[in-house]
């Protein structure tokens, strides 16, 4: 979903201010997300109650139960909206081994959320991603590479780094890290929901042009998790296999990567760019 996509659908669609909006901050994998909500889905489908969340609790803890068993009471325990069912996730989530500890803090998520909704009239919306967040910003993993990987200078990283800061800071977001390769530079940031990382990735560009033009008009930008280096290496070289194991389950599109040479690209936008009627997003 594109940011335009994002703010007109979370304004107009849900009817909401961004103010109604949190971001849960443990970032989880979008494929654990998909599967989470399939088993809730097929929970609704098949039409049966809540079980009793004491037999929920033990199906967690018993070593004779199945990983698929487990699940299923978590994504039960999740759609209770009781406070023991929010404390018994709580717990296990401390306590369950890795296979499970995704999956378990999800739960974990979408149970707050529906206790929250069931104990107040506060109706918020949680947002669920990759990288998670704080508060109502997201958290953003960008890379910015040389042109022709050509070796940064000195004086290239630290204009970078305070093109960087600032045009983070200059809309509302924030560094978390920064980290230099021979000539590429990875970040780490938080960016609220209703600003575009579009916007702050062009400003960098145009800042650092006025210096040379030393930076590719292709960046690497996502927010479902942090990539190693020799992944982003992959990425900078477009190795199809890559790309291709980065794209979701049912996906039939290329992976793109922001370019910003794209004469089609408008900074500034509002809702009136779009039509009520347009679900083309989904």
């Amino acid at each position: 979903m594109t940011n335009k996509n994002l703010k007109y659908f979370l304004e107009k669609k849900l009817h909401k201010s961004f103010n109604d909006f949190l971001v849960f901050e443990e970032g989880i994998d979008v494929s654990v997300q998909i599967s989470f909500e399939k088993t809730t889905l097929e929970f609704f489908e098949k039409d049966e109650d809540i079980k009793a969340l004491d037999f929920l609790e033990k199906t967690l803890y018993n070593p004779d139960k199945v990983i698929d068993d487990k699940k299923n009471a978590l994504v039960q325990l999740s759609l209770s909206g009781d406070v023991k069912a929010y404390r018994i996730i709580e717990n296990f989530k401390e306590k369950c081994s890795d296979e499970l500890k995704k999956w378990a803090i999800l739960a974990f998520q979408k149970s707050r959320a529906h206790m929250e909704h069931e104990l107040s009239n506060d109706e918020k919306i949680y947002i669920s991603s990759g990288l998670g967040g704080y508060g109502n910003k997201l958290r953003y993993f960008f890379v910015m590479s040389s042109d022709n990987k050509v070796k940064f200078t000195d004086f290239q990283k630290d204009l970078l780094i305070k093109e960087i800061e600032f045009s983070l800071t200059k809309n509302d977001s924030i560094a978390e890290k920064i980290t230099f390769n021979a000539y590429f530079v990875s970040i780490v940031c938080l960016v609220p929901l209703q600003i575009s990382l579009d916007a702050i990735l062009k400003s960098i560009l145009a800042e650092t042009q006025a210096f040379g033009n030393f930076l590719s008009d292709e960046i690497i930008a996502t927010n479902t998790e942090i990539f190693s280096e020799e992944k982003i290496i992959q990425l900078i070289n477009h190795d199809p296999k890559v790309e291709e194991e980065m794209l979701l389950p049912g996906d039939d599109i290329d992976l793109n990567f922001l370019n910003f040479d794209d004469e089609e690209f408008d900074e500034d936008f509002d809702d009136d760019d779009f039509d009520d009627d347009d679900d083309d997003f989904f």
